[in-house]
Order: C-alpha cells, then structure tokens, then sequence
C-alpha cells in the first residue's frame, strides 16, 4: 500500500475494507477499496455480488449513526463474501511474511477510567498500600541518620 499498488486479488481488498471498517477508516476508503475488489482481474474466494451489496449499503448511508449501521452491515456482508476472512485458519507453522491469519480482529477499546468496581478496588489498594509504606517508614526510621552516625564515629580533624 506504501507504494499505490493495489493488489489483483480481491480478497486482499476485502481484506483491507474490512480493516478500514474495524479501525473506523472512513466510508469513502471502505468503497474505494470495494470498488476497487469489484474490479480486481483475480476474483477467486469472493462471492463479487455480496461485496456489490455491502457497497451500495455504504454508498447508500448517510453520515452519523445511520452511516455506522451500514458499516456494520457492510462487514457481515463481507464477511459472507469471503468465508476465508470470517475464521482462522487451522493450526499450523507460520513464519516470514506470513502471519498465519487473515482474520480481522475488533478493536480493542479499553476502558479510560474506574468502570467498574474490580478498578476501585485496586485502586484502593494501591493508595492504602501506599499510606501503609509511609506510616511504616515514619514509624520505623533509625533515631538518628547516617550523617550523625559517622560523625560520631569517625575523630575529630585534629585528633589523629
């Protein structure tokens, strides 16, 4: 992609506006990239009329949450449309260049804040067991410091 070279195959743009879906890459990508698949000279492992489908259902959208929803739709019909994308594949070596997987993961979206009550409960612990490490350094510090004790020890300048 680096260098505009779009591939012949279309499940690789499949593919790639499935990940624009996921990744909220915008409407237009995710149908020039169908466009694009429509047109691809390899068209093996797609059912080309579910991808038309998902891209007049993108086409047709308007922008907010109406757009969202045909997205969404968008990737079930893709995901129809190449049955390839919608499983792993079975187990084997991987390595180099290839992943080992052509399935496209949902985001994940971690939560910014305390959302529920297991992130109030560390949250407690930690500043509890921070006050704990205070009050035990305060209750437990030596009565006199290092300064005070090596003077002691050590004679006076003059004395030796």
């Amino acid at each position: 992609m680096a260098h505009e070279d779009e591939s012949e195959h279309a499940i690789d743009l499949v593919q790639q506006a499935v990940a624009l879906i996921v990744n909220d890459g915008g409407a237009d990508r995710v149908l020039e990239k169908l466009q694009d698949a429509l047109e691809a000279p390899n068209p093996s492992g797609v059912d080309l009329a579910l991808v038309r489908r998902a891209a007049s259902a993108v086409e047709d959208a308007r922008p907010g949450a109406a757009q969202a929803a045909a997205l969404d739709e968008a990737r079930g019909l893709l995901l129809k449309a190449a049955p390839e994308l919608a499983e792993p594949p079975s187990a084997s070596m991987v390595g180099g260049l290839a992943t080992g997987t052509t399935v496209v993961l949902d985001p994940l979206e971690p939560a910014r804040a305390i959302s529920d009550g297991g992130d109030a409960v560390v949250l407690g612990l930690a500043a509890a067991s921070i006050a704990l490490g205070v009050y035990l350094s305060r209750r437990w510090r030596p009565r006199h410091s290092v300064r005070e004790l090596r003077a002691r020890r050590s004679p006076a300048r003059g004395e030796r």
